[in-house]
């Protein structure tokens, strides 16, 4: 599903976990569609609030993606993730364009929000984007860091589907992609650090388990 693709890359780009309690919120426009998105982050374990119908816990052992509605959950351990994106992203680039394309400076500078932020364009064999980066944020260079351990850890195809977090040497404050063509934006609405409850990592009762579709290029 060309959908929980994009949705796995954007999240992974998008948020980043870091040695102490993060909580981010964002708005995120999917194709026209603007929800709130909140993460909340505790060491090495993430979780990704999507509006009010959906959440994805993801940690060592791999992802559970929460549907609230339904109280359904999916579940997708690390092995068969790492698989399972790169067996998508080879089917959806040729072998020959899977090396990572490096994001290039514009030389602009834009305001966003309280922020000034330099502009970077970006064209993958995935996808492409617009990325305005703010040099100077707070512990930027620790966040990005962990960021793109966990995505070498997720594999290697991860590092065509985004820009790596450490190639703009700074804050993404807000993104506009094109991705397996559906258009994702993001604007950086707060990142604040405080103390996530070890609860939030888990799964709430009464949801049933459903299997996780099965991603583009995957058996």
């Amino acid at each position: 599903m060309k959908t929980i693709l994009c949705v796995l890359a954007v999240f992974l780009g998008s948020f980043s976990p870091a040695h102490s309690d993060w909580v981010i919120i964002q708005k995120t426009v999917t194709e026209g569609q603007e929800k709130e998105t909140t993460t909340k982050i505790k060491g090495a374990q993430a979780r990704v609030d999507v509006g009010k119908e959906m959440s994805v816990i993801t940690g060592a052992e791999g992802m559970q993606m929460l549907m609230h509605a339904q109280k359904v959950i999916m579940e997708m351990d690390l092995a068969t993730m790492k698989a399972a994106l790169e067996m998508a992203a080879k089917a959806s680039a040729p072998l020959d364009k899977q090396a990572a394309v490096k994001p290039v400076a514009t030389g602009q500078k834009e305001r966003i929000g309280e922020w000034v932020a330099e502009v970077f364009t970006w064209d993958g064999p995935l996808g492409k984007g617009r990325f305005w980066v703010v040099r100077d944020f707070p512990k930027s260079a620790e966040i990005n860091a962990i960021n793109d351990r966990l995505g070498k850890t997720m594999g290697s195809a991860l590092a065509g589907l985004a820009p790596q977090a450490a190639d703009f040497n700074g804050m993404v404050v807000k993104s506009e992609m094109m991705m397996t063509g559906k258009s994702v934006s993001t604007l950086l609405v707060s990142a604040k650090e405080q103390e996530v409850d070890a609860k939030e990592f888990t799964a709430p009762e009464g949801y049933h388990e459903m299997k996780m579709p099965m991603l583009p290029g995957s058996k």
